[in-house]
């Protein structure tokens, strides 16, 4: 069946663009099945290809080069009242013994772009907070100096590094935060494997809110279709 957007499935061209405006509205990969009569096995993995396209597209956007993450491609165990793609939230007492996701917030032009910092611990966020010189000795204060904001998605806390004196820009890092924070609470939490992508998906999201997203969704598609392997 002829599907310039989605090579290799058994789906028609229509079916797909439905399944896309429902991703497009940010429903759930649930919502998506029910509505599209579609299984949910089927959405979420559509929906997983569509977030790895999304995910290199906003790499290739970056100011600077960042390094590709390489992704868990196992399966994760899931309960059954939670879809793939749902995030499983951090509690309190598990947060102390798992390393947290940090991730930083940059402003580059009318964009803003994220990058998940694995090295970052919470000490160096307060430490860049405070102005602290230890960081030098550490050798990442000239890194954070790129973000106007870094994330410790652990405790769900925006952290303003306060190197730009232009209002407009803290009020774009505030905004896409209360975007991100939004979005990950709809997926009850954080899957650490999945992390990056949902991420990402916000990043695209944020950038083209005044945008149709379905439209740049599909010329995203048409020059990047996604393929069943």
């Amino acid at each position: 069946m002829k599907n310039k957007y989605l090579k290799g499935a058994h789906l028609s061209e229509r079916k797909f663009k439905e399944i896309l405006r429902l991703f497009a509205d940010d429903l759930t990969a649930t919502q998506i099945a029910n509505i599209s009569g579609v299984s949910r096995v089927t959405i979420n993995s559509y929906l997983k290809k569509l977030r790895h396209q999304i995910a290199r597209y906003c790499e290739t956007q970056h100011p600077a080069p960042v390094p590709v993450l390489t992704y868990d491609s196992r399966p994760s165990d899931l309960t059954p009242d939670h879809d793939s793609d749902t995030l499983v939230a951090v509690k309190p007492e598990v947060d102390r013994i798992v390393k947290p996701v940090i991730f930083g917030i940059c402003r580059s032009s009318d964009r803003l772009h994220t990058e998940i910092l694995p090295d970052v611990s919470r000490s160096m966020i307060h430490a860049a907070t405070r102005g602290r010189s230890v960081l030098e000795t550490q050798g990442a204060a000239e890194r954070l100096r790129r973000f106007n904001g870094l994330v410790d998605l652990g405790q769900y806390r925006l952290y303003r590094l306060g190197q730009t004196s232009e209002t407009h820009q803290m009020d774009d890092v505030d905004a896409f935060w209360g975007l991100t924070k939004h979005r990950l609470a709809k997926f009850k939490g954080l899957n650490r494997n999945t992390a990056y992508l949902h991420l990402k998906e916000c990043e695209y999201r944020f950038n083209h809110r005044n945008d149709d997203l379905f439209m740049v969704l599909l010329e995203l598609l048409k020059i990047y279709p996604l393929t069943l392997s």
